[in-house]
């Protein structure tokens, strides 16, 4: 409502460059701009029985739960759009952006990221039942509790990014550059599939069976790892037997699978160009792996110290989340998480 009222004039001068859902803004402003009368707007309270907001209520419900929606024509009367940004409004960030979102829209995306996010949004339906947009995907790998390098690693796997599997079967590759594609423990074409799922070296095998131990403590339903429950970690949805979502376990499920997620890849590259094809021993790997969640469980005490703001990991928010795996979690003193004189870690074992 704000955009066509208290924003309108802001967002024409800019060109509706930075405004989300420009395309319907621009068309209803348009066709407000054709009446010959004044509009005028009038808040009303949800659901206090008011009957034309009652209707729009259940329009919107109707809307939603259609699988395909509705064509509408956005573009208005062309007589009273308004094209372009003023100059004046114009700054580098903004000039910037309609510069990237001309080009994007021009852009044709990858077959494999298109393929890969396919796996990712077929997951997360047949897991936990939820429908996603591609741009919810993409948005998911930025959430608050994925970490800046899973996140990376997470955006370059989705795109087919690295130079593994068949990126080595390419005409030009050399022979010997071509025997790469192949995992040496498998003889299988080295995918990313393959890599965080399917390889029979030592470490993602095992890693998933200590993350699978490590989820019985909190009492939710465990997933097999997939495009979906993995890479889609922070769209999991848990709920309880009443149908209330259990967040805290949500985020838990982010932070542990992302987590493991990353670790697999870097055990690989470990193993591969730095140990040049040495495999790990099964108590490496163990070890690695609670060091890793351990680490991150110390960055979010020390990132809630100093929260700030709404959005910012605060001390409640960090013992809700870990409190279900952590060591002796009940005889734990208060403020543990603040107080770096409290040694705490991940409970072993099952």
């Amino acid at each position: 409502m704000d955009s066509l009222t208290k924003w309108r004039k802001r967002h024409e001068d800019t060109g509706y460059i930075l405004q989300k859902n420009a395309a319907l803004t621009k068309a209803t402003v348009a066709s407000l701009r054709q009446r010959k009368a004044h509009t005028i707007f009038t808040w009303v309270r949800g659901h206090s029985g008011q009957p034309r907001n009652e209707a729009a209520d259940r329009l919107a419900g109707e809307g939603a739960a259609k699988a395909h929606g509705d064509p509408i024509d956005l573009q208005g009367p062309l007589g009273f759009r308004v094209t372009g940004a003023k100059l004046q409004s114009i700054t580098q960030k903004l000039a910037y952006r309609a510069i990237r979102s001309r080009k994007d829209a021009t852009t044709e995306q990858r077959p494999r990221a298109i393929a890969n996010l396919d796996r990712i949004a077929s997951g997360i339906k047949d897991a936990f039942g939820v429908d996603l947009s591609e741009g919810t995907i993409w948005c998911s790998f930025r959430a608050r509790h994925v970490s800046r390098p899973a996140a990376q690693f997470m955006w370059m796997a989705t795109h087919d990014g690295y130079m593994i599997g068949s990126h080595w079967l390419r005409p030009k590759m050399s022979a010997e550059l071509q025997d790469r594609a192949v995992c040496r423990f498998c003889g299988e074409c080295e995918s990313m599939t393959h890599i965080l799922f399917d390889c029979e070296a030592v470490g993602q095998e095992i890693i998933w069976n200590l993350l699978k131990d490590l989820w019985k403590l909190t009492k939710a339903e465990w997933h097999e790892p997939s495009w979906g429950t993995a890479l889609g970690a922070a769209c999991a949805v848990f709920k309880t037997e009443k149908g209330t979502r259990r967040t805290a376990i949500e985020k838990l499920w982010c932070i542990l699978g992302t987590e493991s997620l990353h670790l697999i890849w870097k055990l690989r590259c470990e193993r591969v160009i730095q140990n040049k094809g040495e495999d790990f021993t099964a108590e490496e790997v163990t070890n690695r792996f609670y060091s890793t969640i351990n680490a991150r469980l110390d960055l979010d005490r020390r990132t809630s110290i100093q929260a700030r703001g709404k959005r910012s990991l605060k001390p409640s928010d960090v013992e809700r989340i870990w409190l279900p795996v952590m060591e002796n979690g009940a005889n734990l003193p208060p403020k543990w998480v603040t107080n770096s004189g409290v040694l705490v870690g991940i409970k072993r074992g099952r």
